[in-house]
């Protein structure tokens, strides 16, 4: 969790510490309690255990009500078709331990997009640094085309709407990975492709901000290719769980 996320919800439970709810949430902050990780825990595991301190409600099993309320939130704010038993302003963040009964409708939410990480492991989409290198050339080009016909329907974005926040890839860069891996493993090859590149645009921010990687004037710094084959290495439900968010550039 950045420590600006951090500072915001403090500041927002210290304010309103009866009637927070989630939808006062900046979308920034949903993120993180949805997606984030701090100090090597999850973000959700650190607001629960801030939220028990102040509301005496105990912080176990509590993250995944968290991060499962969060990230049907951020979806439903992006215009996701999300149908939900309780919309986001009548969720409170703190609750009373003798009238709290918990958000079973946000762990269901937490269990249902791990099993999609899950079904992203499974799927054949390991591909070479070669491979991936061959891509680079072709791929961007092509996500700005309109295929004709276009592609079927994408069955991965389809069936992991949770894992992948209900987003989607251009039709022309689908319809390109399929001609070079097939139709069977195009889509799924598709989206190692696109959240490698979104992983690599993260890593480069934090090593240029940290001083790892270091220009020689005007020029690009490298992108270190150990970090690119360990990314490869990665299932696709792992890759979906760091990088499915677009880099901030």
């Amino acid at each position: 969790m950045t420590d600006l996320s951090l500072s915001s919800l403090r500041d927002l439970l210290r304010e309103r510490p009866q009637g927070l709810t989630f939808a006062d949430l900046p979308e920034t902050v949903l993120e993180d309690l949805a997606l984030g990780w701090s100090g090597g825990r999850a973000t959700a595991k650190v607001a629960a255990e801030l939220a028990a301190r102040i509301d005496g409600i105990p912080a176990d099993g509590r993250d995944r009500e968290i991060a499962g309320r969060a990230l049907l939130t951020l979806l439903a704010r992006r215009g996701a078709p999300i149908q939900t038993d309780w919309e986001a302003d009548s969720v409170r963040l703190l609750g009373n331990p003798q009238a709290d009964s918990g958000d079973p409708e946000a762990v269901q939410t937490y269990t249902r997009r791990e099993a999609e990480y899950a079904s992203l492991d499974d799927l054949p989409s390991e591909i070479s640094l070669d491979e991936y290198t061959a891509d680079l050339a072709g791929a961007f080009a092509a996500a700005r085309e309109n295929p004709d016909p276009p592609p079927p329907p994408d069955a991965v974005a389809a069936n992991h709407r949770l894992a992948l926040l209900h987003t989607g890839l251009p039709a022309g860069l689908r319809a390109w990975f399929h001609g070079r891996y097939g139709a069977e493993r195009g889509d799924a090859v598709a989206w190692r492709f696109v959240l490698i590149g979104r992983a690599i645009a993260h890593h480069r921010m934090g090593m240029l901000e940290t001083g790892v990687l270091r220009g020689l004037g005007d020029a690009d710094p490298k992108i270190p290719e150990r970090l690119v084959t360990a990314l490869l290495a990665q299932d696709l439900g792992s890759l979906a769980r760091s990088a499915i968010l677009d880099p901030v550039l």
